[in-house]
């Protein structure tokens, strides 16, 4: 019986083992079938992953460099810790490690092994290469260290505006960076390559190796020289006059070749995270403001162009006029007296600049200010540019006209009011403002900026009568500070009220004071326009001509002496 019984359990535990092995055997052909036919395509897929990859080799951003090759604007190479977490073992160690060489916590780096889905994380990026070198020591797997590109800005806060700056990944995000992006990036190398068992890479034949297109290099128009020294005088007298900001453009009259672009404040481009929003505008393409009597120019320029006054025509202008529902005041005469065309300007008479412009009326007188490009952008290439303000003509009350003649109820730009001034100083030309020079491309070749040469929007007798009134401005009116001795200088005065907050109205504490004009008075070679904005101070001494002038002289003198 026990015999018997024997024979039936090993009958069963063979039975059992039988089924057990055709269960697994089946279990296997199963997955051999998943593995081989109908999952092929995503095994396939995984297995190509896990021991081949194809890695981008970022392209070198291109240099910017002022008009003499001074750089504002390069890339040096440092170094970029990655990580597969697929690959890393013993993550407390791993992290404590890095985390203690990089300063950024255990916890920070052991965060980013979390994912094993992931076959590539970034642990930190663009550290220097001893940092890299040390952690590189340890030979962790699942560690990389790579080469990256980062910018550097060598003369940390000069133009800062003007150049702008680049994110983590090199793109351009303002200024130059980002308006002249394509250029400067380049084009990035791939490389396809395989990987051993741990995940390091075997070299590569060339056949799979594309090599990364550097970026062109663009060299600007600016001239770092006289960019420091108008950013020094401007600081120098917004801290003076405690202003906000305050502005300069230096221009050629007869190209439109922007020798500088300054403002104040400025902020360190190597540092540019620790400012905020405020801090990056160029003032000089997208500051909008009322121009006040600068604007006089394109008035009285427009009206002789178009015949509707002389340039020596007299005038009895008394101290008030009525136009439309408003009442036009001089500033400083409460007393009828006469005036010629010249004397408007050299005396910078609203009355007469009233006149001048009735004389027009508003369709003619609209028509030029948009002829002087004034309501359009200038179509230079730096991002945020601003077109300003100007109300169709058939919109405008009875009022507006007198308020625009006196550089009132319109918003230009800085750029705008500088072009508009060249005209005068180029013999009636609208020039096109440009900032690049040239452009250095990789393969040596050398594309230079021609400028177009503008086109002629007002006569030669008109400009050149109004370049003659904006001398005597200099000579024997309002702007008598912005005289450079042995030169004879043009140009304008400004003073306007700020319009109130809420829209309505002026403010009386609050205005802005400008300088606009060119010299040398025969042959005009720098255009300047100076802005600062809310200057502080008694209200006697607080005009265009007081606080503008005395910089537009110490920059111009230096820009004559400095550009070619």
């Amino acid at each position: 019986m026990i015999r018997k019984d024997n024979t039936k359990a090993n009958r069963r535990r063979i039975f059992f083992l039988f089924f057990l092995f055709i269960a697994v055997f089946g279990l296997i052909v199963y997955r051999l079938v998943n593995i081989q036919y109908i999952f092929a395509d995503r095994y396939k897929v995984e297995a190509d992953y896990q021991h081949t990859g194809d890695y981008i080799i970022k392209s070198k951003r291109g240099k910017i460099l002022d008009r003499s090759g001074i750089e504002l604007a390069s890339s040096l190479v440092e170094k970029t810790i990655t990580a597969n977490p697929k690959l890393v073992k013993d993550e407390d160690y791993v992290a404590e490690v890095i985390g203690e060489i990089l300063g950024i916590g255990k916890e920070t780096v052991k965060e980013k092994f979390s994912d094993k889905e992931r076959g590539f994380v970034y642990i930190a990026r663009k550290v220097d290469t001893y940092t890299a070198d040390k952690i590189s020591s340890y030979g962790f797997e699942g560690i990389g260290i790579e080469d990256e590109c980062k910018r550097f800005y060598p003369q940390n806060a000069l133009a800062s505006q003007l150049i702008g700056f680049t994110d983590i990944d090199n793109k351009g995000l303002s200024g130059i960076e980002l308006g002249y992006e394509e250029l400067l990036r380049g084009v990035d190398g791939k490389y396809s390559a395989e990987k051993d068992v741990f995940g390091k890479i075997i070299e590569a034949d060339e056949e799979n190796y594309t090599a990364p297109i550097s970026g062109s290099d663009i060299v600007l128009t600016i001239d770092s020289g006289l960019q420091f020294f108008t950013e020094s005088i401007l600081k120098e007298a917004a801290e003076q006059y405690e202003a906000p900001r305050a502005i300069c453009l230096v221009m050629n009259p007869k190209t439109g070749e922007i020798y500088s672009m300054a403002q104040y404040p400025t902020f360190d481009l190597n540092n540019y995270s620790e400012y905020s929003q405020e801090f990056f505008n160029n003032f000089g393409v997208s500051f909008t403001y009322e121009p006040g009597s600068t604007f006089k120019i394109v008035n009285i320029s427009s009206a002789i162009d178009g015949g509707f006054v002389g340039p020596d025509q007299l005038f009895h202008l008394s101290p008030t006029i009525k136009v439309g529902d408003r009442v036009i005041k001089e500033t400083h005469r409460t007393y009828g007296i006469d005036y010629t065309v010249g004397d408007i300007i050299k005396n910078s008479s609203n009355i007469g600049a009233v006149t001048v412009a009735l004389a027009m009326g508003s369709e003619n007188y609209y028509n030029n200010i948009i002829k002087f490009g004034f309501g359009n952008k200038t179509g230079i290439n730096i991002p945020g540019e601003e077109k300003g303000i100007i109300a169709d003509y058939k919109t405008w009350p009875a009022s507006t006209i007198g308020a625009v003649a006196i550089g009132q109820s319109i918003s230009v730009t800085p750029i705008q009011l500088l072009r508009a001034a060249s005209v005068i100083a180029n013999g009636g030309y609208l020039v096109n403002p440009y900032i690049v020079k040239e452009i250095h491309q990789n393969n040596g070749n050398i594309e230079k900026i021609i400028p177009d040469g503008g086109i002629q929007i007002i006569s030669s007798m008109a400009a050149d009568s109004v370049r003659e009134m904006m001398l005597q401005v200099v000579e024997d009116g309002t702007g008598k500070r912005a005289g450079i001795e042995g030169v004879l200088v043009c140009g304008k005065t400004g003073t306007a009220q700020k319009a109130n907050k809420s829209g309505i109205g002026y403010s009386e504490g609050r205005v802005i004071t400008s300088f606009i004009g060119f010299a040398p008075y025969e042959d005009p070679k720098i255009a300047c326009v100076v802005i600062i904005d809310e200057p502080q101070g008694n209200e006697e001494e607080i005009w265009g001509g007081t606080v503008a002038a005395p910089l537009f002289s110490e920059i111009v003198e230096f820009a004559l002496k400095k550009v070619n």
